[in-house]
């Protein structure tokens, strides 16, 4: 399976996000089956911050619908609408 550089940016920022380290379970392949639904949020969400971003704009409305982003928001981050879609990140003990 061929991924995109978004696909690949998302696994890797979600990797980091659960903290996983080099857990070799953890491929692409795997990621892709096991967290889709979040990957595909977390690249949707992130070009479209950065196409907003790239503008400047902070606010956006259209009809009813309204985006204004707030402070410290970037793309390929967890926002709370990835996060719901992961399970808790992964605690490794030191030692």
């Amino acid at each position: 399976m061929e991924l995109s550089k978004d696909q690949r940016k998302a696994i890797l920022t979600i990797k980091n996000y659960l903290n996983i380290g080099p857990n070799l379970k953890y491929n692409d392949e795997y990621m892709m089956v096991t967290f889709e639904l979040a990957i595909d949020e977390l690249v949707e969400s992130s070009l479209a911050i950065k196409a907003m971003k790239a503008t400047g704009i902070k606010s956006k409305s259209d009809g009813v619908q309204s985006v204004t982003f707030s402070d410290g928001i970037e793309a390929w981050t967890i926002t709370d609408n990835v996060r719901v879609l992961l399970p808790l990140p992964f605690v490794r003990l030191m030692g």
